[in-house]
């Protein structure tokens, strides 16, 4: 072999030599990706929820019953940042949030994005609630940084929960889902900053939700939602003007259900918008059948029924055609029907919401703010909303008729009421006191137990025939 051969095999060996460690250096670039990429999320930078629970395992594995706890945090109305300022500054959120978190960690502590906008800390049990309290009061306390990254006067508020780590070698998973359950539950009760401890209960009224879950849609098919009317009455006159439309499950196993066992949850997975939707029907039914009441095929007297409206279904599209649909089936004037929204509706999606009001309006329902007072910015909320009536929050009536400073409020919002030209209900009346005192300070309309408690559609029918047709 001449010089020049020996020449090129040496450079092809060299070549193939460096191709070869090219390769594995590509290979172990990848590898080590992979690793990162299993290891730490890819938002925040902490580690994944594998890596997470990996870790804690040989922690537990030494440790004693009640040494350590689980505490969850989840920033409430989060999509509202997405939404309104897109996924590029939530997901910059996440990352300053789990860098705020980080700051704070002690020795031992391990810290993970469990999903979406939800952390969850894996730290020794002080044993004492407010000392976790104030735990959680200082990690939810935000920095500049922070609150730079939210839009002006907006507070960035906490749902969070603890799980106690009775048994170190029970079942990672489970432990961690009773976290999340008790969160969810503080969640749906509006506990803001406040710690939920996670109780046994809770599994039982999980199970509740389970089941309802998976009732839910055979109850439509089946009519077990009924709609219950709750009359309301003119102060100066006594005469009834009309009703609320509430809702109740007649579950076949459990009974007679109130809304406040099935609404949140009907809320959060969006069935409430079929609900709304019955509910509407099942007034309209009711409206037809009183415009014949009378001997002669006619309207004994026009009333206005209302019902409530979600929150969910305001952010439809669809509301409109929804709503219309069904007054059309029974040939039912809007203006017979008042939609009733809650003052809290106005917090989520302020312009939005304004615009689906005014469309009601626009086709012929008239529009009542409910519960109107048990907010933090009732007044200014008159001002946009274009609403006709006006729903007194019961709690006005909670420290008895003789309050001075009762009177005051109650005599403002009133007057105030009656110059925007719009109506006034209060609704809880349960005394003939309380009753004179309303009628003394110009209400309008009564609604509480003191008239009459909510009842099935036949007895209100029966009431009404009583009153206009005996």
């Amino acid at each position: 072999m001449n010089y020049t051969a020996i020449v090129i095999a040496v450079c092809i060996a060299v070549a193939c030599v460096a191709a070869a460690s090219l390769a594995a250096l590509i290979i172990l670039y990848n590898l080590r990706k992979s690793v990162r990429s299993i290891e730490l999320d890819d938002i925040t930078g902490l580690p994944t929820f594998a890596k997470f629970k990996h870790d804690v395992r040989q922690i537990l594995r030494n440790a004693n019953p009640d040494e350590y706890m689980f505490l969850m945090l989840n920033v409430d109305n989060f999509n509202f940042i997405n939404d309104s300022y897109g996924f590029s500054r939530g997901n910059l959120l996440l990352l300053e949030l789990a860098n705020h978190f980080s700051s704070q960690l002690q020795d031992g502590e391990i810290l993970c994005r469990y999903y979406a906008d939800t952390f969850i800390l894996f730290t020794k049990n002080p044993q004492l609630l407010p000392l976790i309290e104030e735990r959680v009061y200082q990690m939810t306390t935000m920095p500049r940084q922070i609150q730079e990254l939210l839009p002006t006067r907006y507070t960035l508020t906490f749902s969070t929960s603890v799980y106690y780590i009775t048994d170190p070698s029970g079942d990672l998973t489970n432990m961690i889902d009773k976290a999340n359950i008790a969160r969810k539950i503080g969640k749906e009760n509006v506990l803001t900053h406040r710690v939920m401890e996670y109780t046994k209960a809770m599994d039982e009224e999980n199970e509740l939700k389970k089941e309802i879950t998976l009732s839910m849609d055979k109850a439509i098919e089946n009519k077990e939602f009924e709609v219950y009317f709750q009359p309301k009455v003119y102060f100066d006159n006594g005469k009834i003007m009309g009703a609320e439309a509430l809702i109740r499950w007649n579950k076949p196993d459990r009974g007679l259900m109130t809304p406040d066992s099935f609404v949140p949850l009907f809320e959060h997975n969006g069935f409430i918008q079929k609900i709304d939707i019955s509910v509407l029907e099942e007034v309209c039914h009711f409206l037809d059948d009183w415009s014949h009441a009378a001997s002669d095929g006619t309207c004994p007297m026009p009333l206005t029924i209302s019902f409530n409206l979600s929150r969910t279904h305001l952010m439809n599209p669809n509301l409109i055609r929804d709503l219309q649909r069904i007054v059309s089936k029974y040939n039912i004037l809007p203006n017979h029907i008042e939609v009733e929204l809650t003052e809290t509706v106005m917090f989520e999606n302020k312009k939005r919401l304004i615009r689906a009001m005014n469309d009601m309006k626009r086709v012929g329902f008239s529009i009542s703010v409910d519960d109107f007072g048990s907010g933090f910015s009732s007044l200014n909320l008159l001002k946009d909303m274009p609403a006709d009536v006006i729903k007194l929050d019961k709690g006005f009536l909670s420290d008895g008729e003789n309050n001075s400073k009762e009177a005051v409020i109650i005599t403002s919002v009133i007057d105030m009421a009656k110059k925007l030209n719009m109506k006034t209900v209060a609704e809880g009346v349960e005394t003939k006191e309380q009753a004179q005192f309303l009628r003394t300070m110009g209400c309008d309309i009564a609604q509480g137990f003191y008239y009459a408690r909510p009842m099935p559609k036949k007895d209100y029918l029966a009431m009404l025939e009583e009153e206009y047709l005996a």
